[in-house]
């Protein structure tokens, strides 16, 4: 039996209950064909802000357009028997119960925002309270208020012993357990049927706790989309897809835009985002699903620039200002201090085919591009009936280290040492991205070092299905320089043909040692890493650039 708030218009209530039907317009249809016979339904007077009454369903959900109440169109309807009608004076208000109910807790105490969606369900403690509380108001019955107490004061004893646990298990200062915990996230997408490598799992969870901003990209199927969610999925978190449009211009349908009559309407991507900051114990991902069909930075400008202006948050981790520029914010309400809370992360989900854009550097810069191209179709996972239950991860598990290097302090010899050796790749790389003017800077520098000491903490889940390790640096080098190169300029030619070189060997090639490593990569069957190269999967994606440049004159890195 599952327990709903239903949100009433006091004026409508004495006819709902003379009627046994209650009824509402549009908002919590979806909820609304949920609620099957038996289920309990506290009705709530808003406005007046009392629970009125305690019923229960009589059928499932229906529709009919006749007069219900005056001069209201209410034809989503459900029949309901009532168990208590309090009378005006024993209306529970809502003092009594606000600070007790776990369900408002999920939206950061705001109440009016479980009460909005006019159907509400109800976690079984919650009910336990209102019922109590319902009972007690009645005073009729003693045998059901003690009734009512006893169900209240177990399920208050179980709450507790679940609130212990995990609060033993996430207390400021105690440890999480990195490598375990990715272990087991790996071991349920498994157990869910999906075929990832474990270090497409692990590169993707460390760029999105390094920066909450992660565009996938590979060929159609591959899981681009699935991957996020089913992240979210395994670590207790939430996931919100927002497809994208190709006529998006500007934005609006990601922020929102004010209409006709002057009121604002809120944007996907905003509205994602108010989400994470109401629950700010758990983590949510906004999916951002075939970005470029439209041109990423016309309709996500604003986005990136608030991703860059990320600031400490009180509360740990880091948020941006708000999303809304000034002449939204005048008229949005609420939404005006709508931000990216340290709890929210967006991926991006890209094909690269005819029908979509490419990206420019500014996006690219601001992003890690990670490729899913690992495809091997013999990989046949079967899905276990009852996977591993999720084991939810506290937020603070995404907070990243720090934005910048300068923000580091009390380093380790070893985190040293990979800190040099992300610099040091990366100034030699920059030797051969120089005269196509294509070097990175600073910003690439940091979170590059950022990724390397985040993925030190999960080094062995960095590894392929056969056991083989994966070099992070190697991922690093692959997803923050190789999206940059595009085109089939001179300068280009000679920085595609530097880097495969110093891939492969630490030398630069010229263009005749470029087709010799094209002839034998080819020979070897076009692998995604070259073994005994420095860097074996930046090596191997050089080569296919190479070739491409070699025989078309053109080249990318997206596929």
């Amino acid at each position: 039996m599952a327990s709903w708030l239903w949100s009433v218009s006091p004026e409508n209530y004495p006819v709902f209950v003379k009627t046994r039907t209650f009824a509402l317009r549009r908002v919590g249809r979806p909820r609304l064909a949920k609620i099957r016979p038996g289920d309990r339904i506290f009705a709530y007077l808003s406005g007046l802000k009392v629970i009125a009454g305690m019923f229960e369903a009589a059928g499932t959900a229906f529709e009919d357009a006749t007069p219900l109440v005056r001069g209201g169109h209410y034809p989503h309807r459900l029949r309901v028997r009532p168990l208590v009608t309090l009378s005006e004076e024993a209306w529970v208000s809502y003092e009594a119960f606000h600070d007790k109910l776990e369900v408002v807790r999920d939206y950061d105490g705001d109440f009016r925002a479980v009460v909005q969606q006019v159907v509400h369900p109800l976690p079984a403690i919650d009910a336990k309270v209102l019922e109590f509380l319902v009972r007690v108001r009645e005073a009729t019955d003693l045998e059901k208020m003690f009734e009512a107490y006893e169900a209240y004061r177990e399920a208050r004893a179980e709450t507790a012993a679940v609130v212990r646990e995990a609060a033993a298990r996430y207390a400021p200062g105690a440890a999480f357990d990195r490598a375990a915990a990715l272990e087991a996230l790996i071991a349920y997408v498994e157990a869910r049927g999906f075929v990832y490598e474990p270090w497409q799992v692990a590169a993707y969870v460390t760029a999105l706790r390094t920066k909450p901003f992660v565009i996938l990209a590979g060929v159609t199927g591959v899981g681009k989309s699935r991957l996020p969610a089913l992240v979210e999925e395994a670590t207790g978190g939430a996931a919100r897809l927002v497809p994208v449009r190709p006529d998006w211009t500007d934005s609006a349908d990601v922020l929102g835009y004010v209409d006709l009559q002057g009121t604002f309407r809120p944007g996907a991507v905003l509205a994602a985002a108010r989400e994470a900051m109401r629950a700010p114990g758990r983590h949510l991902t906004c999916i951002v699903d075939e970005m470029n069909l439209a041109r990423v930075e016309h309709y996500f400008a604003e986005v990136l620039s608030r991703i860059e202006d990320r600031r400490p948050a009180p509360e740990g981790g880091f948020e941006s200002p708000p999303l809304l520029e000034a002449h939204l914010a005048a008229v949005a309400g609420d939404w005006a201090e709508v931000r990216l809370a340290p709890n929210f992360a967006l991926a991006g989900t890209v094909n690269m085919d005819e029908s979509a854009h490419g990206f420019s550097r500014k996006v690219l810069d601001r992003a890690f591009t990670l490729e899913l191209s690992d495809v091997d179709l013999a990989a046949w996972p079967t899905a276990v009936a009852e996977p591993p239950a999720p084991a939810r991860w506290p937020a603070s598990a995404w907070h990243p280290r720090a934005l910048r290097l300068a923000e580091l302090h009390d380093l380790d010899a070893d985190a040293r040492a990979r800190l040099d050796a992300v610099t040091r790749a990366l100034a030699e790389a920059n030797e051969h991205l120089a005269p196509a003017q294509l070097q990175v800077a600073y910003r690439t520098r940091d979170e590059a070092a950022l990724f390397a000491l985040h993925a030190a903490e999960v080094a062995r889940a960095f590894r392929t299905r056969t056991g083989a390790p994966v070099d992070p640096l190697d991922l690093v080098l692959h997803m923050k320089v190789l999206p940059r190169l595009l085109g089939g300029s001179r300068p280009l030619r000679r920085a595609v043909f530097g880097l495969l070189g110093w891939a492969l060997t630490g030398a630069a090639f010229t263009e005749d040692d470029a087709r010799a490593a094209v002839e034998s990569w080819e020979d070897a069957g076009c692998p995604n890493a070259v073994p005994e190269a420095r860097f074996p999967r930046t090596a191997a994606r050089l080569t296919l650039m190479a070739a491409r440049l070699l025989e078309e004159g053109f080249t990318s890195f997206w596929v």
